[in-house]
């Protein structure tokens, strides 16, 4: 028991002139269930209160324990539960044909009557016996007709009894599920630990990968573009004294190549700083006509070539942002338009204000950009699913870039591809949409 109860017990049990009291409990291998059975299942029998008069301590609190087996007495109460056993002298007593029991249990030389009182709990189903939690037994050393009263004193006593060994049991096994769930807790916290240590290796590793990374390609693109501007600076001096066509037409090609590796290392060195966030922004107001008529020029001839007219419609007199990236957008955007512009159309190129947003669109006629491809054209080194040739496919470093840039310019940029009537063509918009700044 759990001590609540011992000073009421031993009141009752001095009110009722008893000279020994005793609650035994029952702790089974297995539960008992079939209601024929008559064999004693294996059970141990823990006496958890334990009262006699004339002693001093009323209570014993060493918990005594045995086999139910080994006391007669006691499998005759289990037998005979859930009824009580009322004994009123030793005639009756030696009926039972009891020889020896228990002596710290039952005192046969000195027991006289006797009233054990099963605790139990009712089974839902008819077909089960009921559950024996243990006996309350009333022990005296002479003989004693049991009245109803005290009958029903035993009765309350067995019931409120009961209720506390459930709520015992109730309360242990929610502290054993608590002590469960707490060890897993424990466990799942001591794993996320080292996980999460483990994470932390990783992430200082990666920025130390990442680190080297960017030394390189900073070392990299170092020693790539000083080689590459006197390549180019070259190679204008040869077509500047070489007079022959065919020398200066693979001039020509020469320089369109180096170029090429030129903004690819520009590029690269774009996106570092973009990634390591040192590129510097210097927002002023930029006139667009100056900037418009610059891109037209660069563009023109090599449009003309593929037979693509450039439409440039511009509604604004000046936008306020940073120049070299938004020159450096502008163009990689009208480069990659016209790699994948078809012949004999055109690419516009316009500029207009919609409430508080400055927005640049700049469309072309190609092949579809489906909506997958919209996503991923924007990762660094894609190739998009329409490319025919690596040559025409470039580095896949140019819309990543531009992205990054408008990113950088609190701007965003969207894709649409709109299919053309009667033709199996597309016309494919990129839309740019920065916020309307002021130098105020």
């Amino acid at each position: 028991m759990d001590g609540i109860f011992d000073d009421d017990l031993a009141t009752t049990a001095k009110i009722l002139k008893l000279d020994r009291f005793l609650i035994l409990r029952f702790k089974y291998e297995y539960l008992p269930i079939n209601i024929h059975l008559k064999s004693i299942p294996s059970a141990i029998v823990e006496v958890v209160y334990n009262w006699q008069l004339n002693l001093d301590d009323t209570n014993e609190k060493q918990i005594i324990s045995y086999q139910l087996s080994d006391s007669p007495l006691t499998c005759y109460g289990w037998q005979k539960s859930p009824s009580l056993i009322k004994i009123k002298d030793k005639k009756q007593l030696n009926n039972l044909n009891i020889n020896n029991d228990i002596f710290d249990i039952f005192d046969l030389t000195l027991l006289q009557s006797l009233l054990i009182i099963p605790l139990f709990v009712k089974r839902n189903s008819r077909n089960y016996k009921p559950l024996i939690l243990g006996l309350l037994v009333m022990q005296n050393y002479q003989s004693r007709s049991w009245e109803i009263s005290e009958i029903e004193v035993g009765k309350w006593m067995a019931k409120q009894v009961t209720s506390s060994i459930l709520n015992q049991q109730t309360l242990a096994k929610v502290q054993s599920l608590v002590d469960e769930r707490t060890t897993q807790l424990q466990v799942s916290l001591d794993v996320q630990a080292k996980l999460g240590q483990r994470m932390r290796d990783h992430i200082e590793e990666l920025k130390r990968l990442n680190m080297i990374k960017d030394e390189f390609i900073a070392s990299l693109s170092d020693a790539l573009k000083t080689p590459l501007s006197n390549m180019k600076m070259g190679i204008k001096m040869l077509k500047l004294i070489n007079k022959n066509q065919q020398s200066i037409r693979y001039l020509d090609i020469l320089e369109d190549e180096c170029e090429k590796e030129i903004n690819l290392v520009n590029n690269l060195l774009t996106l570092q700083e973009l990634e390591s966030n040192k590129l510097t922004i210097e927002h002023q107001k930029i006139y667009l006509k100056p900037l418009l008529d610059d891109l037209y020029n660069s563009f023109s001839q090599e449009l003309h070539y593929k037979q693509i007219k450039f439409i440039i419609d511009n509604q604004l007199n000046y936008i306020y942002t940073d120049l070299n990236s938004i020159t450096l957008i502008i163009k990689e955007l009208l480069h990659n338009a016209s790699k994948f512009s078809l012949p004999q159309t055109d690419i516009k190129l316009r500029i207009y204000q919609e409430k508080s947003d400055n927005i640049i669109e700049i469309s072309n006629y190609g092949c579809l950009i489906n909506t997958d491809e919209q996503i991923q054209i924007f990762q660094p080194f894609y190739q998009g699913i329409q490319i025919q040739n690596i040559t025409n496919s470039g580095t896949g470093l140019g819309l990543a870039l531009v992205k990054s840039l408008v990113q950088n310019l609190n701007g965003i940029i969207n894709v649409s591809s709109i299919s053309l009537i009667k033709s199996n063509n597309y016309l494919n918009t990129f839309t740019l949409i920065f916020p309307q700044l002021s130098n105020e």
